[in-house]
């Protein structure tokens, strides 16, 4: 039985798309598993090239163009190309230093430069905050409305040993 009123070509891309907004919805950036897989992307090219593309196309807020910068940083270690390495590791710490300078008491964008100088190669010359932004977030974390972000901050730098025991406990509070 045929149906004049339906363009099967149309009714196949109309399901197309619907389909693919599914997927790409499924696909939207969810910053409590960015923050929560943070450290992780160094190490996993397949979870940092995820959070990449995401944080590409969807970054809007500073903290999100914060891990966006962090991401694109960390596709430095997973390229063999030396040329792409550093223009991943350049244009990355271009974009951080960009939202840091537009917001400079942010705590989490702090928090996030202070996490890649802290570990990257010296050669790089890419370290002279690293005090300067331990201490303001040692003395800001506890100002974050934030519990559940300032729990993940805490227990990254917890274990990343950067604090002594007393300045942990100025962290913690």
């Amino acid at each position: 039985m045929k149906y004049p009123w339906i363009d099967v070509k149309r009714a196949s891309v109309c399901v197309f798309v619907i389909l693919i907004s599914v997927y790409v919805q499924a696909q939207s950036l969810n910053l409590n598993d960015v923050r929560r897989d943070f450290n992780k992307g160094v190490k996993n090219e397949d979870l940092c090239e995820k959070y990449h593309k995401t944080l590409e196309k969807e970054a809007d807020t500073p903290v999100e163009k914060g891990y966006e910068a962090a991401f694109h940083m960390f596709m430095a270690k997973h390229t063999s190309n030396p040329i792409k390495k550093m223009s991943y590791f350049n244009g990355g710490k271009k974009l951080l230093e960009k939202q840091i300078a537009n917001n400079p008491n942010n705590i989490e964008l702090r928090f996030i430069r202070l996490c890649i100088q802290y570990y990257v190669p010296g050669y790089l010359g890419y370290s002279s905050n690293v005090e300067e932004d331990k201490m303001f977030v040692m003395n800001n974390l506890y100002k974050m409305s934030d519990e559940n972000t300032k729990d993940i901050i805490y227990n990254y730098l917890k274990g990343a040993k950067m604090y002594n025991e007393e300045e942990l406990a100025l962290l913690g509070r």
